[in-house]
């Protein structure tokens, strides 16, 4: 089983993040992974259907201005984490009404079992956290944001 600090480790970071909708947020979180060589380029448009036809399913933004939109699919072979922080906030659904600004993308094998379920859980737990949430938003950079969620908490 890949441990939290693994998958947050290895995530492609996304900073300044400027799209005016869910759909936009998530296509460039995709691509990040793209460009970094995680994900093959062919596969781009079709992994962004499956995150987005869950999304329509049941969103998961969440209050407090956090999402954490997945997708399971055969492109990857261990669980793939992108970060986006969007610093003026996009309506995304939230039960709150409020902007999101924090997006945590998951993709997860379809060979994976629920594995990713207790990553979520702790995450969730991390991103609770008023101080948390507020150094993301302000992170300058990508170790500044893994630091921030590798700090807080306990690892599990």
């Amino acid at each position: 089983m890949v441990r939290f600090k693994e998958i947050i480790g290895h995530s492609t970071v996304c900073l300044n993040l400027d799209e005016t909708d869910g759909p936009q947020v998530v296509a460039r979180l995709i691509q990040a992974a793209v460009d970094e060589g995680r994900l093959p380029a062919e596969r781009r448009d079709e992994v962004v259907q499956t995150v987005l036809k869950r999304e329509r399913g049941a969103s998961t933004a969440m209050p407090d201005g956090i999402a954490l939109p997945h997708g399971r699919t055969d492109c990857v072979r261990d669980i793939l984490c992108v970060i986006g922080i969007h610093p003026r906030g996009i309506e995304f659904g939230a039960p709150d009404l409020e902007p999101t600004h924090i997006f945590v993308l998951l993709l997860v094998p379809l060979t994976v079992g629920c594995n990713h379920i207790s990553f979520l859980a702790n995450l969730s737990r991390r991103l609770m956290e008023q101080s948390v949430r507020d150094n993301l938003v302000r992170a300058l950079s990508r170790e500044a944001v893994l630091r921030t969620l590798l700090e807080e908490g306990t690892e599990s």
